[in-house]
């Protein structure tokens, strides 16, 4: 067991980081929020506090840093997917949460308007982060991948 952890932390601890931080997420928005009912489907909502996208990715960032250096390829590849994947939950996935609740107050006021009830599927307008949960979420992913990390060793 103990050969297996060591062998495959690249790929365990980047998993057990985001496990944990969608775990810490669906906490967070039970507390904020105890009057919505617990679901298991919360688990794989995007969006909140703190992004499990960023402390995944910056779990492999920290991690190809530990193992094969700054300099190294794998360290450079990390941490331009970390990038990516981070620019594009604050940005375009941002944006696209804006619109939709932009859609459905527009759906609202039709519907006001002319007093008919137009069908529409479910608008999902939680679908990236703020900078903030950006941040939190590496924070989380950086602190846990070095526990990990130290544990694991």
């Amino acid at each position: 067991m103990t050969q297996l952890l060591h062998n495959g932390q690249l790929l365990i601890i980047p998993l057990l980081v985001v496990i944990i931080t969608q775990f810490v997420k669906v906490a967070m928005d039970a507390y904020r929020r105890p009057a919505k009912k617990f679901k298991l489907k919360y688990f794989m909502h995007y969006g909140g506090m703190p992004s499990s996208h960023a402390a995944l990715f910056i779990s492999l960032v920290v991690l190809s840093w530990l193992k094969f250096g700054w300099t190294s390829f794998e360290f450079v590849l990390a941490t331009v997917l970390y990038l990516t994947v981070v620019r594009d939950a604050v940005g375009i996935r941002w944006h696209l949460g804006e619109h939709g609740k932009i859609l459905k107050q527009l759906i609202e006021e039709e519907h006001k308007a002319h007093d008919a009830h137009i069908q529409h599927p479910k608008i999902i307008t939680r679908l990236g982060h703020t900078p903030l949960e950006a941040l939190m979420g590496t924070l989380c992913g950086i602190g846990l991948t070095l526990l990990l990390y130290w544990l694991i060793n």
